[in-house]
């Protein structure tokens, strides 16, 4: 009886082993397989707007609009603006 059940044992180890093996395995291989895809794949393009102060492209949805013009920061803004005013 004592065998049996080390027996039992011993085949409950042995498959939670192989389980936890064929999970690191299926992990690593998806790990694998989405470094070896670009980075855009998934991703949905948008357009780029350039800052009217220094010049720097950044997406539409990260810039700063007054009504008239597109900026990379506040202080950027402010101070363009600032320019515009010490000109007139």
């Amino acid at each position: 009886m004592k065998a049996i059940i080390f027996l039992l044992f011993v085949v409950l180890v042995f498959l939670i082993i192989r389980f936890t093996l064929n999970r690191i395995i299926e992990i690593r291989s998806k790990n694998q397989s989405t470094e070896d895809t670009p980075i855009d794949s998934n991703a949905t393009s948008e357009s780029m707007v350039q800052c009217a102060l220094c010049g720097v492209h950044l997406p539409q949805s990260n810039a700063y609009y007054d009504g008239n013009d597109t900026f990379c920061s506040e202080g950027h803004m402010q101070d363009f603006h600032a320019k515009k005013k010490d000109s007139e």
